[in-house]
């Protein structure tokens, strides 16, 4: 089976934009559904793909946080380049630990929204999710069990080489928490693992936003704009933009 590189997703809409973030090892398809609902409903979305996602693991393991990163200032920058001054950001799970980074490094972020935000996972943590996802991806595109299991046992002897990266951008965004002021809202699965409920709570403390909102989806996971709750979220999400784009 061919495997085709996803493309970033622009929907030109009105003078107000935001930029869609999606999970680690996830791609555009994550959030092309809240980002056509805010299209629908008066703004310009772009999505990016993340450097290395979409095309099975190999392209994955070579990538790392700098990389995930510079994709989000480059859609920052293309939007600025088009003349958007009013620019709010979301993301989930690796998409709101880059929207938390943007809130407090990037000038004219207006507003962000971030779900299903992970704090102090490690390096085998993440490496399950690596590990989880190649055996998912080979299976989909039919390679051997013997082909799998081969693939599998050499992420386990040596993981990913950018995960320390990754572990200390989670930790480093959590660290800087306090010097965001934007409007800020999160949001967490009721069934999500706890340890999101624990970051969730963490973040709203922490952040310096005057304006700022948390809320609990209860029939809800981790991915969260997959989720039964996804038309209260998206309808929340749309809310809060709204509000703090006039």
């Amino acid at each position: 089976m061919k495997i085709t590189q996803p493309d970033p997703v622009f929907l030109e809409g009105g003078d107000k934009a935001v930029i869609l973030l999606h999970s680690f090892t996830g791609t555009t398809r994550d959030m092309k559904e809240l980002g056509e609902h805010l299209n629908s409903n008066g703004y310009t979305v772009y999505i990016p793909i993340f450097e290395g996602h979409g095309m099975g693991p190999d392209p994955l393991v070579e990538s790392g946080p700098e990389d995930w990163w510079n994709n989000v200032v480059e859609s920052y920058e293309l939007l600025k380049d088009k003349g958007y001054d009013k620019i709010s950001i979301s993301g989930v799970s690796l998409g709101g630990i880059l929207s938390l980074k943007a809130a407090f490094s990037l000038e004219d972020i207006n507003s962000a929204v971030v779900m299903s935000v992970p704090q102090g996972k490690d390096i085998e943590d993440l490496n399950k999710r690596v590990v989880s996802y190649t055996e998912n991806f080979m299976e989909f595109v039919g390679r051997s069990d013997e082909e799998i299991d081969e693939k599998l046992k050499g992420l386990e002897e040596e993981p990913m080489a950018s995960l320390p990266e990754f572990e200390s951008l989670i930790d480093e965004v959590h660290s800087k928490l306090g010097e965001i002021s934007v409007p800020l809202a999160v949001k967490y699965g009721g069934k999500d693992a706890a340890l999101y409920e624990e970051s969730a709570d963490h973040i709203y403390d922490e952040i310096e936003s005057e304006a700022k909102d948390m809320k609990v989806y209860p029939n809800t996971g981790h991915l969260m704009t997959k989720g039964k709750d996804k038309k209260l979220l998206f309808k929340d999400i749309l809310d809060f933009f709204d509000h703090h784009n006039k």
